[in-house]
Parts: C-alpha cells; structure tokens; sequence
C-alpha cells in the first residue's frame, strides 16, 4: 500500500470525508491532488458546504455539518 492508500483507508475507517489545512483541501477519492509540500500538515475532515448569493461550493473543515452532503449522494 502507498502513504496515499493507507490514509484514505483510515479516512474512510473513521468517517472523515478528506483531508484539509488552512490552505486547502481534498475529498476522498481525490487525496493530495495539490503539489504543495505541506501533506503533513493536513488533518482529517469532514465535507462542508456553502451557498454564496447563487453559488454553491464545498469544503474540507473540522467540523461536521448536520446534514452531510455525502449522505445525500
């Protein structure tokens, strides 16, 4: 297994929907998409989401919301 392999499977283990920093974030299924050195700073989160006016984004934080977008899909 790859570094990759192993920390989505313990995402995934313990219910966490990606990975996130300050900086950025990523959903399972799409780790560390980023070239950025600083995977070793990221920590387990949970999927976010937010409506600006009418736009619709998501996020990686450290809290989980109470409807959960991956729940819906």
């Amino acid at each position: 297994m790859t570094v990759k392999e192993i920390v989505e499977a313990y995402l995934e283990a313990n219910g966490y929907d990606g990975l996130y920093t300050c900086d950025c974030g990523c959903r399972i299924g799409d780790l560390m998409p980023c070239p950025c050195e600083g995977c070793d700073k990221c920590e387990p989160g949970y999927l976010r989401t937010e409506q600006k006016g009418d736009e619709h984004f998501w996020f990686i934080g450290p809290e989980a919301e109470a409807s959960n977008e991956k729940d819906q899909s």
